[in-house]
């Protein structure tokens, strides 16, 4: 009985709060990924990527924070995100508004693609690290 004790106080006393942990997300995802393709249907089958120049810059960090400078709402966005398999969730504020938007995310020889959770035609985004 003394030794159930004991073991309840250290389970009790290694329990913390959510609210403490930072969010989790997929370490090979961390740093700045520069879009490069796109495959968005207008209702056909899209086969092939078409190239974007000087496509909009993600900076994903270690802190869970990240930013994207595709100026959305009317400037550079700044966020948190986080993963949960292989769902990428972003979140900000634009104006008074909070945003989210969920990705579905994979790596595919060592580019992030990216596409809409939700979406039925094809609307994928690959992005190249950068650093």
């Amino acid at each position: 009985m003394k030794y159930l004790t004991y073991l309840f106080v250290l389970i009790v006393l290694s329990c913390g709060k959510d609210e403490d942990t930072l969010p989790k997300f997929a370490n090979e995802l961390l740093g700045k990924w520069q879009l490069e393709a796109t495959k968005i249907s207008p209702g056909d089958i899209v086969e092939n990527w078409t190239i974007v120049t000087n496509g909009p810059i993600f900076e994903f960090k270690a802190n869970g924070s990240y930013t994207h400078n595709e100026k959305a709402c009317g400037g550079i966005v700044n966020g948190i995100f986080s993963t949960n398999d292989q769902v990428l969730t972003l979140r900000y504020h634009c104006e008074s508004n909070a945003i989210e938007t969920n990705f579905n995310m994979n790596f595919s020889e060592g580019n992030l693609i990216l596409s809409n959770v939700g979406c039925i035609e094809e609307c994928s985004y690959k992005y190249r690290k950068m650093e």
